[in-house]
């Protein structure tokens, strides 16, 4: 019943903003998606909300895709544009660990404490292992909503990659200011990063080749989202809108504005066709 779910039943008033995140946080899973596509639609709670939820929807693609484009659309977009940039520059900084890790792992180790003699990493390592060993096999850690994501496969960096961009391209447009090459600036810097590390993939070079596209004006409508297996229903004309920058600003975009962001795009795709 519709009363018994929480996300319906704790939505403002009833509770805070920051409560209700929390609450989500602890309740949301992939069959919650299309209960939580509905409550989007309210343009002041996503508004108020919209940013912090990106890092909680991500793990949950390509179901959530719908989701995070409500969020592009109706959320601030100045908030959601910083909060995109930040997660770009954490998919980034997951990369350059991993390597790190790879380069560890192909270093000989240390031979020391061959002499018989147990050294202070050996005994922790040695008392790690006799504690992982006294632990039943069939203990589980439990997790906020484990029945869902222990069963589901996470998305690859790629597809998260993609869903960001695709937020960008959503985003951008939507900021009403005198200098938007600011913040398309700051954008640009962790997409290439980001890119950079995934050069070979080719849906990645897609999702670049068609946010810069969008960005450089192209009068084509935008392509509906792609269906998920949620079938949460995404063909209406509220979700073909978006709403109006609440920050706008009254003065005209800087004469200067346009040919900055067209040398921005040209860069950043000069560095693509390379």
């Amino acid at each position: 019943m519709a009363e018994d779910n929480p996300l319906l039943k704790a939505l403002p008033p009833a509770v805070d903003y920051l409560s209700y995140l929390t609450i989500l946080e602890y309740n949301l899973t992939a069959k919650q998606l299309p209960v939580l596509h509905d409550i989007l639609q309210d343009t002041t709670l996503t508004t108020n909300i919209g940013w912090d939820l990106v890092h909680l929807l991500l793990p949950l693609l390509p179901e959530s895709q719908v989701c995070l484009q409500d969020v592009a659309r109706l959320g601030n977009p100045r908030e959601v544009v910083l909060k995109v940039t930040e997660l770009l520059e954490a998919l980034t900084a997951m990369e350059e660990a991993e390597e790190q890790e790879e380069e560890d792992e192909d270093q000989p180790k240390d031979v020391e404490g061959s002499t018989g003699q147990t050294t202070g990493t050996e005994a922790g390592q040695l008392s790690k292992e006799t504690t992982t060993s006294s632990v039943p096999s069939n203990t589980e850690t439990v997790l906020p909503h484990d029945d869902q994501t222990k069963s589901r496969q996470l998305p690859s960096r790629t597809s998260k990659f993609c869903a960001l961009l695709d937020m960008l391209a959503i985003l951008h447009p939507r900021i009403k200011t005198q200098h938007p090459s600011r913040f398309l600036s700051t954008s640009l810097q962790p997409v290439l990063s980001t890119y950079a590390t995934l050069l070979k993939d080719d849906h990645a070079t897609e999702a670049v080749l068609g946010f810069i596209k969008t960005l450089a004006g192209s009068k084509r409508p935008r392509l509906p989202p792609r269906k998920s297996s949620t079938q949460v229903p995404i063909q209406s004309e509220r979700t073909a809108l978006s709403a109006p920058d609440p920050e706008a600003s009254d003065n005209p975009v800087a004469p200067e504005e346009h040919a900055l962001q067209k040398k921005l795009l040209q860069s950043f795709l000069t560095f693509v066709a390379e």
